[in-house]
């Protein structure tokens, strides 16, 4: 019993000092550095605000709009073909200035005015495929068909109207009133006017139509 009582002693006694050790230590901690333990929790709470908020714009909050340094992508895809091309083309100064709203809002409007090319070439829908600073891309979906290789110009209801080559087949209407022409290329448009080529004929509507 003794030996029992001698161990004990020997035990119990190092590990309550080392308590009351660790104890007093812990105290004095708190004597001198009170707000240790809230400014810990303050960083910790910080840094899961900052996971918490999600990615920020880029450039510091910068919105991104359009510069007259925007490269601007237009790629043409033919539903009839399958055929794909892209080209770099210059940005329309229209354009420059524009965030993503407002350039989407533009893109609805011409989607719903296409120019006489598009039109031409069949012209279906329109959307865009990416935004930024650095480029923006726009993809035009068209349905081409067989396409006539000579045009007539003719008449109808006092407007320039462009014929097929059986100078029956209406291939489109111009919105250019006869009355805008001189005397002469209107008497030439009465027993229609030939045009050779595509080509000729967007020159022509072109240059009266502008």
């Amino acid at each position: 019993m003794r030996l029992w009582k001698k161990i004990s002693i020997y035990f119990i006694y190092p590990a309550c000092m080392l308590a009351i050790g660790l104890l007093a230590g812990l105290e004095v901690q708190e004597f001198f550095y009170p707000n240790r333990q809230p400014r810990q929790q303050e960083e910790t709470e910080t840094v899961q605000e900052a996971k918490d908020s999600g990615p920020v714009q880029a450039a510091g909050g910068q919105e991104q709009v359009i510069t007259a340094d925007t490269r601007y992508v237009v790629e043409r895809f033919d539903l009839t073909d399958s055929s794909r091309t892209e080209e770099e083309e210059p940005l329309p100064e229209q354009y420059i200035g524009m965030n993503r709203e407002q350039f989407l809002d533009a893109m609805e409007s011409y989607e719903a005015s296409p120019s006489l090319e598009d039109q031409n070439r069949g012209f279906l829908s329109l959307y865009v495929e990416r935004f930024s600073t650095e480029e923006v891309v726009v993809r035009k979906n068209y349905e081409s068909s067989t396409r006539p290789e000579e045009f007539y110009l003719g008449v109808e209801n006092n407007y320039v109207v462009v014929y097929e080559a059986d100078k029956k087949t209406r291939f489109m209407s111009t919105g250019i009133p006869v009355q805008s022409l001189s005397d002469e290329l209107a008497k030439e448009l009465l027993n229609f006017k030939y045009i050779g080529s595509e080509a000729e004929l967007y020159d022509f509507l072109e240059s009266y139509s502008s």
